[in-house]
């Protein structure tokens, strides 16, 4: 019988946290924009953030803070915070004192997460008004409602939760997140947060958490585009650590599984794709040659315009390969859709275009790019670029 075992819903699963959603009306009427996660008790957390210099203001706070024992999370939609100064940061760190104070905890045990336009700042008032309102509507139910309250031009929220047996006992562990543009790795994805009633101790979690970003959410790009609040974090509730390294390994075994989770819906839902295609990389001469030449074909805008027209343009990719930086002998080189050969140890092939066809008219499926050369492999998800795309981004702030 497995150890882990998918749950439905999302972070309500994980009993030992509360939370909240509400509609505050921060950019837009109607619709859930402000949200918070919370424990009594103090928790490890372990995050990982943009790496863009132009950084928000929550993940400014959000460095500051990580190390502490941390209570809570609050978040909001529709509004980055992000390149508003100094007046930023100002608000950021009030609304985190108003929570402090309405929960009974310190201030700096409050993390802040935001998405949404850029260079415009937060109605701090309208926000901090309805903070009580927050407050008093926590529950363990509500988790139902905060993957939908982190949105911004997603079409559907993003959840997944799994349950897990280890030799001290039954153990859940959770997450949302949201991103649909302003997809690449470094971080990834805007917003995603974790949470687990299975406690591991802070210098463990980071490492642990920190690996299964870069297999997930390091591991796909829709634009090539990094925004200015990634945020990733985890929470686990800071109780003396009494388990074995197995424990730790179905742990990790579960947090890669969520993690990889998250990443695929985050691609699924691309803004205005029609594909989800997974780049995989293999037998290159390291491991670092295998994420360069993934990410180069992942990104390149010739591969996914192709891969919307349903072009076996597999010269594009190969194009993308040899610019990437990676070593490559151009004779072993080898392209693969699903199954079918294009090009084979650096020379085309004939193949069956009615299959093939059938291959690109898919919404799922793998490109294999086979270097020959090497033991080393790399997975990519990426998203094709459609007309819809330039749409929603030509109109995002108006």
């Amino acid at each position: 019988m497995s150890t882990i075992k998918e749950l439905s819903g999302g972070l309500e699963n994980v009993l030992v946290f509360k939370y909240a959603a509400f509609e505050c009306g921060i950019r837009y009427p109607n619709r859930l924009d402000l949200s918070l996660i919370y424990s009594s008790e103090p928790c490890w957390a372990a995050g990982v953030f943009t790496t863009n210099k132009m950084c928000a203001a929550p993940v400014i706070l959000c460095r500051e803070r990580i190390q502490n024992p941390i209570h809570a999370i609050l978040i909001n939609a529709t509004n980055a915070n992000a390149a508003t100064g100094k007046q930023g940061l100002e608000n950021a760190k009030l609304l985190t004192k108003e929570l402090g104070q309405l929960l009974s905890i310190e201030e700096n045990s409050i993390l802040m997460a935001s998405t949404g336009i850029i260079g415009v700042q937060l109605p701090i008032d309208k926000m901090k008004n309805n903070l009580p309102v927050l407050v008093k509507n926590m529950s363990v139910e509500a988790g139902a409602l905060l993957p939908r309250a982190i949105m911004t031009t997603d079409t559907f929220p993003k959840q997944y939760a799994l349950s897990f047996k280890t030799s001290t006992g039954n153990y859940t562990i959770a997450g949302i997140a949201k991103g649909a543009g302003m997809i690449a790795p470094n971080m990834a994805t805007l917003l995603c947060f974790v949470v687990t009633d299975f406690p591991v101790e802070q210098h463990v979690l980071q490492k642990l958490f920190y690996q299964s970003v870069n297999v997930s959410l390091n591991a796909i790009t829709i634009d090539g585009d990094m925004s200015t609040n990634d945020t990733a974090i985890i929470l686990s509730p800071s109780k003396p650590s009494v388990h074995t390294e197995d424990d730790i390994k179905i742990f990790n075994q579960a947090l890669h599984l969520m993690m990889k989770k998250l990443a695929y819906l985050i691609v699924s839902d691309a803004e205005g794709a029609t594909k989800c295609i997974t780049i995989k990389v293999i037998r290159a001469s390291n491991d670092g040659d295998a994420k360069k030449a993934g990410k180069s074909i992942a990104e390149s805008l010739l591969v996914k315009t192709a891969m919307f027209g349903n072009d076996p343009n597999w010269g594009r990719i190969a194009c993308a390969a040899g610019y990437s930086g990676a070593e490559l002998q151009e004779e072993k080189l080898s392209i693969y859709f699903d199954e079918i050969p294009l090009f084979k140890d650096g020379s085309p092939v004939n193949y069956d275009k009615e299959k093939l066809m059938s291959i690109l008219q898919k919404r799922e499926y793998t490109i294999t790019v086979d270097f020959g050369i090497g033991n080393s492999e790399f997975e990519y998800l990426t998203s094709d670029l459609s007309y819809d795309y330039v749409k929603i981004n030509a109109e995002y702030s108006t």
